[in-house]
């Protein structure tokens, strides 16, 4: 129990010589301007040979990640910790992120606010914690045209 509590829930960290608690992320920031969606694309291929029983035979539709790298991300975040499967895309000009997931049964998810915070929960949490500030859409029909016009609505 001890080392999956230490391997799949880190602490919160102390940063004692400024004394600012940090917190540590279950995704990864990949550095500005030196990725590229097919990086993240074979990062997910690479992993997808190691999904568990029940998602090993999912179908992953990776022209999802191409599509959201369409909309000009500023960062992006690959998970590493929790939210299998999922990468955070931050955008210039919006306090929106997007999460999107090429595994096909999960949805993509638009969050507004403090989404550092808020993703170190359970989608179901943040269904009802935050229900003001997350929108989720269901790939079907023209879902880009929705994630689209939610990032331009919800622009500052």
């Amino acid at each position: 129990m001890h080392i999956h509590l230490k391997n799949c829930h880190p602490p919160v960290e102390q940063n004692i010589s400024i004394g600012v608690a940090t917190q540590r992320l279950p995704f990864t920031l990949l550095p500005k301007s030196t990725w590229d969606i097919q990086d993240v694309i074979e990062h997910y291929r690479a992993l997808s040979k190691k999904l568990p029983a029940g998602l090993h035979g999912s179908r992953i539709d990776w022209s999802r990640l191409e599509k959201i790298k369409m909309l000009s991300p500023a960062k992006c975040y690959i998970g590493k910790d929790s939210w299998l499967g999922y990468v955070v895309f931050e955008f210039a000009g919006t306090e929106r992120v997007v999460l999107e997931c090429p595994i096909e049964g999960n949805a993509t998810y638009l969050i507004s606010g403090d989404w550092k915070a808020m993703i170190v929960r359970t989608k179901a949490e943040i269904r009802h914690e935050f229900a003001d500030r997350y929108t989720k859409l269901v790939h079907r029909g023209d879902w880009f045209s929705r994630v689209r016009a939610a990032l331009r609505d919800r622009r500052s």
